[in-house]
């Protein structure tokens, strides 16, 4: 008897020794898998990377600039006038409208330009990082944005052709690519039709990896691989030629007020203003537009911080 409760004994320590170490397993694999998530996906962190200037790619420039004679009539001869939905000056001509369609409420501006060195991109903080933030006026105030809305939040994954104001910081494929190119002209890619070489040597100025692309070819795209296609805040980028371009930001997620827009319908609203190409940007709580150093929309949740900007600027700015 007392031998099989020896026998009991042993067999509960070691039994309890396994459990230990089996806890103790569990508890060390939760801190790494925790310390990785902090350190690759939460704690902002400059990235060890090698930015590569692209070659600037040899556009005509007129007496009034790329574009200056094709919209003279959009530009003024010096003076700036400006109220709180427009801006007109030598170079930039930029016009916002609150629109509606089927339930949500939007806002296009609709932008025309002098110049390529009219259209910017700029990183939070100033810093090509992982998931650095800061609060979209701040980024807008720093570079003297007229017209902003944010990117495409580059800093959330490792992985996306990230090219900013004619520099590569990172050319691994994510998604859908949309690219602004030195001469003003834009084009969507999926991701099996892309080539960085081609687009480096194409002369590409922006790159961004969001997506999905709203139009193919210039027509409405009825199905998207994209998991969140239901109505929510969106923004995104629109290109109807050369030097003419559009932001658009679609409040969502506020009942009553705007529910959002699905892709599909985006697709179709974009085909019907007009344009060749439009792009879809980080939307949800990041889904920000700013005129004059303010907030125009309505931002679902308050906002958030983001992580880069698209936006228009004089040249001396």
């Amino acid at each position: 008897m007392k031998l099989k409760k020896g026998y009991n004994d042993r067999v509960f320590a070691v039994k309890a020794e396994l459990a230990i170490m089996i806890f103790c397993d569990v508890l060390m694999l939760a801190f790494v898998l925790i310390t990785f998530a902090l350190f690759h996906h939460v704690l902002p962190r400059v990235l060890n990377t090698v930015p590569v200037t692209i070659p600037r790619k040899a556009v005509e420039y007129g007496e009034n600039g790329m574009w200056g004679d094709k919209f003279a009539d959009k530009f003024t001869d010096g003076e700036i006038i400006s109220d709180n939905m427009s801006y007109r000056s030598k170079d930039i001509c930029v016009t916002i409208d609150r629109r509606t369609r089927n339930g949500a409420s939007y806002y296009v501006a609709d932008i025309y330009i002098r110049n390529i060195d009219n259209f910017k991109t700029a990183f939070a903080g100033g810093k090509y990082g992982k998931s650095i933030t800061e609060p979209i006026l701040d980024t807008v105030s720093r570079v003297g944005a007229i017209v902003a809305v944010n990117g495409d939040y580059y800093g959330i994954r490792d992985s996306g052709v990230c090219i900013k104001n004619g520099i590569l910081y990172r050319s691994s494929l994510f998604a859908d690519v949309c690219v602004l190119y030195y001469d003003g002209t834009v084009k969507t890619y999926n991701r099996s039709e892309f080539s960085i070489n081609q687009a480096i040597d194409d002369g590409a100025y922006q790159a961004w990896s969001f997506g999905p692309m709203l139009l193919k070819d210039g027509q409405p795209v009825s199905k998207f691989s994209w998991s969140i296609q239901s109505p929510n805040p969106r923004c995104a980028f629109g290109y109807y030629e050369p030097g003419h371009y559009c932001f658009v930001v679609i409040d969502g997620r506020q009942p009553g007020y705007s529910d959002g827009m699905s892709f599909q319908d985006m697709s179709q609203m974009f085909y019907e203003m007009g344009c060749a190409a439009a792009y879809n940007m980080d939307g949800g709580q990041s889904a920000h537009m700013t005129f004059d150093g303010k907030v125009v929309n309505r931002p679902a949740s308050g906002g958030r911080n983001i992580n880069d900007i698209i936006y228009i600027a004089e040249v001396n700015q």
